[in-house]
């Protein structure tokens, strides 16, 4: 008789400056209140730990020099979006590393392409971290999960036609086709890490009006229980989108306890 040992991961860290409060000039719905409420719940559960700025060098291997200019010539904004790129690094390293990081940031990233960006997003975090990854020759297969509500064409636009990297944007308005949808970007047994660009703007009481809270919870463990058998329990996410303040924080946390391997609700 054949036994199945399942491997233990290290608790799950969460990545964090007080810089992602800064108020740079941007969208309303994107204001610093957002990250106030998720890490308000965050630091209840999980150690935090605070990231370092990315690099010109690392921001440049996704973006255009003009890009990372355009973004220089506003010195606030730009210490805000790189120590958002570096967060996401940080949480891709850790996750290399076994061990489930959350990289709760500000900016988000995924509508930044090498050479433009829009929707509130500066630099690509996601795509920084995982290119990173791929650089230093420690990933050959990566899966970027988008769950935002909107297509994150900025990594699309990157990693299109790289073989190294699936991006799979889960955009369907019916609740049960996008959990099926996510296990079915879950189904190939080839990746060495997940990325998940966790945007919870398609909650029921945001700006998608599709997922519930528990849908966050279950993605997170599907995750989990995907890279527990398939990739040495290499995952990690980095926040996207979500702008209902009075329930991301919920959200989030809901995410991070699948993501941790903790029952619900608890």
């Amino acid at each position: 008789m054949g036994w199945v040992i399942k491997m233990k991961l290290e608790p799950l860290v969460v990545a964090y400056s007080e810089l992602y409060l800064n108020d740079y000039e941007t969208a309303s719905c994107e204001n610093p209140e957002r990250i106030r409420n998720v890490i308000a719940e965050l630091r209840e559960h999980y150690p935090i730990e605070k990231p370092t700025s990315a690099t010109d060098h690392e921001i440049l291997m996704v973006h255009s020099h003009a890009l990372l200019n355009d973004v220089k010539r506003d010195s606030y904004l730009f210490e805000t979006a790189a120590m958002a790129a570096g967060g996401a690094i940080m949480a891709g390293q850790y996750a290399y590393e076994g061990r489930p990081t959350f990289a709760a940031v500000r900016p988000p990233g995924h509508h930044a392409g090498p050479s433009g960006n829009w929707g509130f997003c500066f630099f690509n975090n996601v795509a920084i971290s995982i290119e990173k990854l791929i650089r230093q020759n420690k990933v050959k297969q990566a899966l970027i999960l988008d769950i935002d509500l909107h297509f994150g064409d900025g990594t699309d636009d990157y990693f299109e036609n790289r073989r190294e990297v699936t991006v799979a944007n889960i955009q369907d308005d019916d609740r049960s086709n996008f959990l099926k949808n996510v296990d079915r970007a879950l189904s190939r047994n080839d990746f060495d890490i997940v990325a998940i660009s966790a945007g919870f703007d398609r909650h029921r009481q945001d700006w998608g009006g599709t997922l519930t809270t528990e849908d966050y919870y279950t993605i997170g463990k599907n995750v989990r229980d995907y890279c527990v058998e398939q990739c040495e329990g290499r995952f990690f996410a980095v926040l996207e989108g979500g702008y209902n303040t009075a329930v991301l924080g919920q959200n989030t946390l809901a995410l991070c306890r699948g993501m941790d391997g903790e029952p619900y609700g608890a």
